[in-house]
C-alpha cells in the first residue's frame, strides 16, 4: 500500500516538466496584450540601453540608423524579425541612447542592431508637459 501511495505521489513530479516542455513557434501576429500605447511606431521618440563598452560607443554615432529586430527567444524558436528602423539622435550618459522611429514600428524589449552591435529598447520618451 505505501508503495502505491509513494508512486501516486512521486510519478507527477516526473511527468510536469515534460508537460511543460512542448514549445510553439512564435505567432506571425505580436500579443493582442501588446496595446497601441506600448507601440512605438514612426515618429516616437524612444531610449536605447547598450553596454557602454567602447565597442559600441565607436561602432553607434549620432545619426546612424539602427535594425528594429524581434527575437524570440532560441528555446521557442530560431526566428528573428524586422520590425522597423530608428535613427539614433543623442547620447544619454554612458549608457543610453536616444532614438527616434523612423521606419516601422517598435515595444520595449525590441533590438536595435547595427551590424554585430545590439541595444535595447527600453521604453518611449515621455513629452514634456
Amino acid at each position: 500500500m505505501k508503495k502505491a501511495l509513494f508512486l501516486m505521489l512521486v510519478v507527477p513530479l516526473f511527468l510536469a516538466p515534460l508537460l511543460h516542455a512542448l514549445s510553439y513557434p512564435p505567432p506571425d501576429n505580436e500579443p493582442a496584450y501588446l496595446t497601441d500605447d506600448e507601440v512605438m511606431r514612426v515618429g516616437a521618440k524612444l531610449y536605447l540601453f547598450h553596454s557602454g563598452t567602447e565597442d559600441v560607443k565607436n561602432a553607434i554615432k549620432i545619426g546612424d540608423v539602427l535594425t528594429v529586430m524581434r527575437e524570440y527567444p532560441p528555446d521557442i524558436s530560431g526566428v528573428t524579425k524586422e520590425t522597423g528602423k530608428v535613427k539614433v539622435i543623442a547620447t544619454l550618459g554612458n549608457y543610453y541612447l536616444e532614438a527616434e522611429m523612423i521606419e516601422g514600428y517598435a515595444h520595449p524589449g525590441f533590438l536595435a542592431m547595427k551590424k554585430a552591435v545590439a541595444s535595447l529598447i527600453t521604453a518611449r520618451v515621455k513629452p514634456k508637459h
